[in-house]
């Protein structure tokens, strides 16, 4: 239902989100998509400036109060907000914010995974891949966005996209960046699984793979 889509996109885009993609995520089990058809992927894009600051300052430190987290929260709060006007329109509608996951347990603090990643839906959006930072990388943003979601089996427009690959290609600098060496050896596919990719018990959230990924310097040095 094109219109459906179109009053989601423009109540997003009052709310200052940078891209809403509508992901068909039939093909999923259904403990992950829980039995809803359909995601809608939205995106806000992390501050250039902010990312410079990080690029150049080599003892950055992550807080819950810079503009990383306060982007996330951000996201996190737009689609508390998408998921009730769905509901409120008569269809079931799941936020995956962190409050919505607690809410529905389905954040398993001990291992720090859900169910169905943002980046899951992200790569069935066909938007973009999975970097060898193990962060979702796009051609406009690199890997300087942040990412919500939301499920429902409101009559959206929705496609199937070609799943993309990396493409890192022989680039290692996130790995060689990262003071902790956190990230693994492997290269994304649909076959590896997060751990293979990272250590998420040795990553600091210092943001290195972030900001010196090429992709994400093209964005803040354009």
């Amino acid at each position: 239902m094109k219109t459906l889509n179109l009053e989601i996109e423009q109540f997003l885009r009052s709310e200052n989100v940078d891209f809403v993609h509508f992901v068909n995520i039939s093909r999923l089990n259904k403990q992950q998509n829980r039995g809803l058809p359909y995601a809608i992927l939205i995106g806000i894009a992390i501050n250039s400036q902010f990312i410079k600051g990080v690029y150049e300052n080599p003892y950055y430190i992550h807080s819950t109060t810079d503009e990383y987290a306060q982007t996330e929260e951000l996201v996190g709060s737009i689609t508390d907000k998408l998921a009730n006007l769905l509901i409120l329109k008569g269809f079931k509608a799941i936020s995956q914010s962190d409050t919505g996951l607690i809410a529905e347990n389905t954040f398993d603090f001990s291992t720090k995974t859900s169910i169905l990643p943002h980046k899951t839906i992200a790569m069935l959006s066909g938007l973009g891949y999975i970097g060898k930072n193990n962060l979702f990388i796009t051609s406009k943003y690199g890997a300087a966005q942040c990412l919500g979601s939301v499920v429902t089996n409101a009559p959206l427009t929705a496609y199937i996209h070609k799943i993309q690959s990396s493409k890192c290609g022989n680039c290692n600098i996130c790995r060689n960046v990262c003071p902790q060496k956190a990230l693994g050896v492997k290269n994304w596919n649909m076959n590896v699984s997060r751990d293979e990719m990272i250590n998420v018990y040795k990553c600091t959230a210092c943001l290195k793979c972030l900001v010196y990924c090429p992709k994400t310097q093209a964005y803040i040095f354009s």
